[in-house]
Formats: structure tokens, sequence, C-alpha cells
């Protein structure tokens, strides 16, 4: 009996250390820096343009664990739902609750839909479907757990599990129509990234940094990419998965990999159209013309949809949890870590809005409702509206805009004469001794100081004999004056006054004021 205990108690070593350290290998290699990094501390808009943020109403969903789950939106109404199960669907415009319902199980996907249904995702494995007035209409037990959002289109429902199995469904009765197995290496993330549609083909992003195209009448492959390759030596140092859901625009669709690149592909084949050395977790956005990546360090860069160029890049969210962002008008709303909402413009990055709401981190579940209403839930479960306001201008002068914008950490027409991953690595160079292309600093002088230093230091001392002369000119011409000044409290000549209080202020002193 000893023998067998002793085994069991072996192999349960065997199996726990080694798996709890690669867990905890993991959460060092790609999560340890969250809390490690500082997060940058917010500065007042810098901006001569800035948009209100309003809040319209609040509405607590229910207990909720953090993860994010995906709110539905159509006809007015909302849908949303937290992880203890509850589900409920609110006025857009009022916030007043219309029903709830409580399954008394986890939902692990959020909440999609159409017209006529909703569908999410239990812990248990069962895809649901109810109708608009929260009645069940029928639920089908899968081969594993969902994370991301159901995908609904064309009276069909396609789902990836965590096993990257892809499963298609009917959306009448729940019935499998088919299945698609992806191939994985041993070691891939948790992803909650979405799967996209378009012209009957189905797309999704794999461990590997691989873009899947899947036929959606048979569930056949059409084409499998490589958008990003693994590098490294151990399983870890290899993981680049595709974790956010692709973009498609026209004939392209561009993915973008957690720890290597972002590409564009023909959508037709799979032929990488232009990559660039970029990667995120999260995801991007996109507007048309640019595509806005929010980096695992939180900066946010937009790139040019047509050959991958980084048009500008906002640093000053740096270690915020910055997730992806969602489109309103011409503007960019992201959401943090510590409850604050920011918005960019997206012509150069500045923020021009912002908004704090309560301390608990923004999911990334933002939804645009409206021309200018955005919808989004907190990890308390707060499903918040926000009103986006009309761009108010502060007119100031142009010598103090050029000077602020200094300080909003947007960086233009930055190329990628290295992987923008090795420049966030080289911003961290503040913590070695190493500043390159180092010109002008006001601690240690560059190669151009001593150039021209010399030249300079002849001037001055030009400048100071001069002033020696003209000192001892009026020395000279005064001192009978000075000797009768000591019989009188008549002093001439004064220069400096320690008794003088109020100074003459500059034009900018007297322009605040």
């Amino acid at each position: 009996m000893k023998f067998v205990f002793f085994i069991v108690f072996f192999l349960s070593g065997c199996f726990f250390g080694p798996v709890q350290e690669l867990h905890d290998q993991i959460e060092e290699t790609y999560f340890g820096n969250d809390f490690i990094e500082t997060p940058t501390p917010l500065e007042k808009l810098q901006t001569n343009i800035r948009v209100d943020i309003k809040e319209l109403w609040s509405e607590n969903i229910g207990e909720h664990n953090g993860n994010n789950l995906d709110i539905f939106y159509i006809d007015n109404f909302i849908y949303a739902a937290t992880s203890d199960g509850t589900i409920k669907k609110i006025d857009s415009k009022s916030g007043n609750k219309s029903w709830e319902k409580n399954i008394d199980l986890i939902i692990t996907s959020g909440v999609s839909g159409n017209s006529e249904n909703l569908f999410f995702s239990t812990a248990d494995g069962f895809l649901w479907c109810m109708n608009h007035k929260g009645e069940l209409i029928w639920k089908t037990l899968l081969e594993g757990e969902i994370n991301s959002l159901p995908l609904v289109y064309d009276g069909k429902i396609v789902v990836k599990l965590n096993s990257y199995k892809i499963i298609q469904l009917n959306e009448k009765d729940g019935s499998i129509i088919w299945k698609y197995q992806a191939a994985i290496p041993p070691l891939t993330f948790k992803s909650e990234g979405k799967l996209v549609q378009s012209n009957k083909v189905v797309y999704l992003g794999l461990p590997g940094g691989k873009l899947i195209a899947i036929d959606s009448p048979t569930g056949g492959l059409v084409w499998e990419s490589n958008i990003s390759r693994s590098r490294g030596t151990t399983d870890i140092e290899r993981a680049n998965d595709i974790t956010s859901h692709p973009i498609i625009d026209g004939p392209v669709i561009y993915g973008v990999t957690t720890n290597g690149d972002i590409s564009a592909l023909d959508r037709r084949n799979g032929k990488t159209i232009w990559t660039r050395p970029l990667s995120s977790f999260y995801g991007m956005t996109f507007d048309g013309f640019n595509l806005f990546v929010s980096h695992d360090t939180g900066s946010i860069y937009s790139v040019n949809k047509e050959d991958g160029e980084v048009k500008w890049r906002q640093a000053a969210l740096k270690y915020r949890r910055i997730r992806a962002g969602t489109m309103i008008e011409d503007y960019i709303v992201y959401g943090d870590y510590f409850g604050f909402v920011h918005l960019l413009d997206v012509n150069d990055g500045s923020i021009i809005g912002r908004l704090k709401l309560g301390d608990s981190q923004i999911l990334n579940n933002i939804i645009n409702i409206d021309d200018s209403l955005i919808t989004l839930m907190n990890a308390e479960g707060d499903l918040i509206c926000l009103k986006i306001g009309e761009k108010i201008e502060n007119k100031l002068p142009e010598a103090i805009n050029e000077e602020e914008k200094k300080k909003t950490g947007i960086k233009k027409h930055r190329l990628f004469d290295k992987s923008d991953d090795q420049i966030e690595k080289d911003e961290e160079g503040e913590k070695s001794n190493l500043k390159k292309h180092r010109v002008f600093d006001n601690d240690k002088k560059g190669f151009l100081d001593r150039l021209f230093g010399k030249e300079e230091k002849e001037k001055e001392k030009e400048k100071e004999k001069e002033k020696e002369k003209e000192k001892d000119n009026k020395i000279d011409n005064n001192k009978d004056d000075e000797v009768e000044g000591k019989k009188s409290n008549l002093k001439k000549h004064r220069v400096f006054d320690d008794d003088k209080k109020d100074e003459e202020k500059g034009i900018l002193d007297k322009f605040f004021d």
C-alpha cells in the first residue's frame, strides 16, 4: 500500500511540478511586465482640440470574474452577459432593463446574434440559442469549451473550441454540419480571437503565426499561410500565435501575431503582399485607410494599409494595458486597466478626450452603437454608455502648441528601419547607459558640441572683455560721484536690488494671467 502511495505521489509531482513551472515561465515571459513596469502617468491633455466624453447611464449586469465578454447590439437594444450566468436586455437610449435571465452557469464567450436569435457558450461545453425575449430555442453540447465569440451568418453558426477545432452548426436546431481540426504546436495561448467571414469563406488566426481560410459550405481548407515565423529555441520563445481577429478589406486580409509581424495577404490565395515587424496580443482596428495596432507595451501605432508604413505612434499610454480600440467618427476609443477611457485623433494620434469611469479595468468589448454613442463593460460587470461630444478648439499661441506637442509621446512617420518591437525595447534603454544617436545633451557633450564649442567659447570671452571695459569706464567717469555719495543717500548705477520684489512679467505670463 505504501509503495502504491509513493508511486502516485511521485507521478503527481512529475506532472504538477513541471506544468506549474511552465505556467509560471509563460506568465513571467509574456505578462510579467504588466506590473513590473510602472504605468505611464497621465498628463493633462496637451492639444488645442478637445472632445468631451459624457456618461449617459450605467447598469450592473451581474458579478463578473473580469474576463472579456462581448456585447451584442441590434435594433436599439443591448444584450450583455457576465460570468455568473446573468444575461440582460437593455434599452440603449435609457439604460432601462427589458428582461434578465440567469442560467446559473459560467458564460465564457459573450453574446452574438442576428435579428432573430442570440448565441453564447458556457463553461460546460454547451452552445446556447435564445430568442430576443430570452426564451431558450436549443442548446448543443460540443467537444470542449468555447472562449471566442460565435460567428453568425447565412443561417449558420461557426465556433472555435479551445482545442482549435472549428465547428459549423445549423442556426435552426443546433445540429452540426461540419468539423475542422487545425494543427497546432504543443504550446499555445488561450485565445479569444474572433472568426470573420466573407464570400462564404471563414478566416481565423492560429498558433504558430498561421492564418487559414475555410470553405463555408464544405468545411474544407482553402489555404493556409504563415504571416510570421516562430523564433527562438524553446517552446516558450517560439510561441507566436494570432490571438486577435483578422481584418478584411476587399481582396486583402490583415493579421498580426503576438511575437512577430503584421502582414497583409491576398484573400484569394493567402500570398503575402507586405509584412512588417510589429506584434500585438489584443489586435487592431481599422478605419478604411489605416490599421491601428495596440502593441503589447501599450503603445499605439497607425499603419498604412497599402504598404505597412507607420504614420504615427502614440506612447503616452505605455504599460496601462491598452487593448484593441473601437472606431467612432474620426476617433479611436481605448480603455485601460485603471478605469480610464481615452479618445485619440486618427490623423495624428493625439489624445483629445479622457474620462475616468471608476477604478475597474475596461474590458476589450467597446462597441459603437450610434454616430456618437459607445457602450462598454468593466471588470466588475458594469455596462456603461458614453456620448462623444463635438470638437472644441482652444486657440493657443502657435509656439505653445508646438512645445506641448513634444509632451504627448507622438512620434510621426517612424519607419521600420528596424522592428518596432525593437523600438519598444530600445525605449527601455533608460535602464542602461546606452544612448543612441545623441546629439544634444544638457549633461554630456556630443560630437557637434565639441566641433562648434570652441567658436562659441571665444565669442563668450570677447563679450566678457567688452563688459569689463565698459565697467572700468563707468568707474573712472563716476569716481567723484561715488565719493560724494558717501555723504548722501544717493546711490547711482544700481543694477541689482535685493529689495525689489515685483519683477517684470513676460508675454506668456501676461497671456496666461
